[in-house]
């Protein structure tokens, strides 16, 4: 399957099922065979699992996210400052996963925002980010993808949704350039 023909709900698929780590906040109980390895963790003991096991884990306050791999509103101010560079024309590099993590995000704040006027505050500033962040990063998606073929290394700092809309839109352009050029001509 190619980037262009990946959808965000394969993304978000791939996403729940890849590996992640998380630090063990209490003992886990052996419930099921699946978690025996799991049990035997030890307090404070980091444990590779897949996202949608960690997730549940620490929902039942078993585990803790490392502080790396959780969004927040000031990580998200920080790369908003970093997009929002007035000269800055560059694609600051996010982890691969960021779209995914922030939708989750998005989601547990709209539900704790139901009963806490405080989240509800702070889910309307991130929104607010959020749709900054987005708009930047397609403009310069955009201008990669009409430009002459980019290094691999600005390619390599994508998010897996934007290297698919990158290639929808670097095949886009490249036909439409040759329909209006011509056949036999690159622009």
């Amino acid at each position: 399957m190619t980037e262009a023909m990946i959808s965000v709900e394969d993304i978000d698929f791939d996403f729940e099922n890849s590996q992640v780590r998380i630090v063990v906040a209490r003992e886990i109980p052996e419930t099921s065979s699946r978690m025996t390895k799991l049990s035997t963790a030890k307090v404070g003991q980091e444990v590779e699992i897949p996202y949608w096991m960690a997730r549940e884990l620490v929902s039942n306050g078993y585990g803790r996210f490392r502080e790396e791999d959780v969004l927040t509103f000031n990580t998200l101010s920080k790369i908003h400052w970093r997009e929002t560079i007035p000269a800055s024309r560059q694609l600051p590099s996010l982890q691969p996963s960021f779209y995914c993590l922030l939708r989750r995000h998005l989601s547990d704040l709209k539900q704790l925002s139901k009963q806490d006027q405080g989240k509800l505050r702070e889910l309307e500033r991130t929104e607010t980010l959020v749709r900054d962040i987005v708009n930047c990063r397609i403009r310069k998606l955009v201008s990669l993808a009409a430009s002459p073929t980019p290094s691999e290394e600005l390619l390599h700092g994508l998010t897996y949704e934007e290297r698919a809309l990158y290639s929808i839109l670097n095949k886009t352009i490249e036909e439409w350039k040759s329909k209006l050029l011509g056949q036999g001509l690159r622009a």
